[in-house]
C-alpha cells in the first residue's frame, strides 16, 4: 500500500524527530529497505500483504523508526 507523497513526507518529518541527522536517517532507511528486500519481518504490527514491494518498504521503514524499533547499534558491523 503505497502512500501519497504528502503522507510519506509527513512520515519523514516525524522520523526526523527521532533521528536528528538527515544523513543518518537516509542510511538507516536504506539499510532497512535492503533488509526487508531480503525477507526480514516487519518490527511493527502491520499486515505483511500491504508491504511487499520496495515502494512500500520506504514507508514501513519510516514507521519502524518512528515507533523506535530501529536500533542504531543494528547498523554497526553490517556490510555497506
Amino acid at each position: 500500500m503505497a502512500l501519497p507523497i504528502k503522507d510519506t513526507m509527513q512520515l519523514v518529518e516525524q522520523a526526523m524527530t527521532v533521528v536528528k541527522s538527515r544523513y543518518l536517517l537516509c542510511i538507516l532507511i536504506s539499510q532497512r529497505i535492503h533488509q526487508l528486500e531480503k525477507g526480514a519481518a516487519p518490527t511493527i504490527d502491520v499486515d505483511p500483504d500491504d508491504y511487499t514491494s520496495p515502494k512500500t518498504f520506504l514507508n514501513l521503514s519510516l514507521m519502524e523508526i518512528i515507533e523506535g524499533n530501529m536500533d542504531l547499534e543494528e547498523t554497526k558491523g553490517e556490510p555497506a
